[in-house]
């Protein structure tokens, strides 16, 4: 699979394609240190700095395609309820909609996004309808999940939301992919138990209701390129739209 990394940091969506046999043809990043970071570990990639002047026809030249995928976190200064809150009208992360152009341009099959748990709420919630909505109306079937790298190994609380998408999916392919087991060894029993689950309203809308297992708590067709009505976002579950 081919990959291109948006707001590629030093690498961290990098590796974890790499590492999962996929080739990353693209890395866009425009802190200059950072980017030499990711120009030693990953030589054979193309570096970009500024993903406002990347195309989808500029991808496609470097050996990118239409099956691949396209992942990244996009910034989340203007989300995080320890800054002030700007959301995606503010100028860093209201670069997500330059990930709404890529996809658009490429018509990438894959996408994962990345960002703050403080998405959820930004904006009363309607951010994170704005975002479902765009990339539903690109044709995209979409879930996401807030994720704890502390039961993952890692040794410390770092929660992060994963939104991930399949052009002509119903949402239900990429609600698999992150129906992850949380935990290894020595993290997960104990981080169940102390874990909590919030909900909160988001949007306005029509939708439909369907629940796979005990993950889903709601489901939209992405050719609906509606946002679900009384979409009930579960702070340790996947929601389908």
């Amino acid at each position: 699979m081919k990959a291109v990394s948006l707001f590629a940091g030093v690498g961290g969506f990098d590796l974890a394609l790499t590492r999962g046999g996929a080739e990353v043809v693209a890395s866009v990043e425009i802190d200059k240190h950072a980017r030499k970071v990711l120009e030693k570990r990953f030589p054979t990639t193309t570096h970009l700095e500024d993903v406002k002047s990347v195309t989808g026809e500029q991808l496609f030249e470097l050996g990118f395609d239409s099956d691949g995928i396209i992942v990244g976190g996009f910034p989340c200064q203007d989300l995080s309820v320890a800054g002030k809150r700007r959301g995606l009208a503010g100028e860093r992360s209201g670069l997500f909609f330059e990930v709404v152009r890529l996809l658009d341009e490429t018509k990438a099959k894959w996408f994962i996004l990345e960002n703050v748990p403080g998405l959820l709420s930004s904006n009363g919630g309607r951010d994170l309808g704005i975002i479902i909505g765009a990339l539903a109306e690109l044709g995209y079937g979409v879930a996401y999940r807030i994720l704890d790298a502390q039961y993952f190994g890692v040794p410390q609380r770092r929660r992060r939301i994963f939104i991930v998408g399949c052009l002509g999916d119903d949402g239900r392919t990429p609600a698999q992919i992150l129906a992850i087991g949380e935990g290894r060894a020595g993290y997960l029993e104990e981080g169940k138990q102390s874990r909590k689950t919030t909900t909160r309203t988001l949007a306005d809308g029509t939708s439909t209701s369907s629940i796979i297992g005990s993950e889903i708590v709601g489901s939209l067709q992405a050719s609906d390129h509606k946002f679900p009505q009384q979409q009930q976002v579960m702070e340790n579950k996947i929601v389908v739209c």
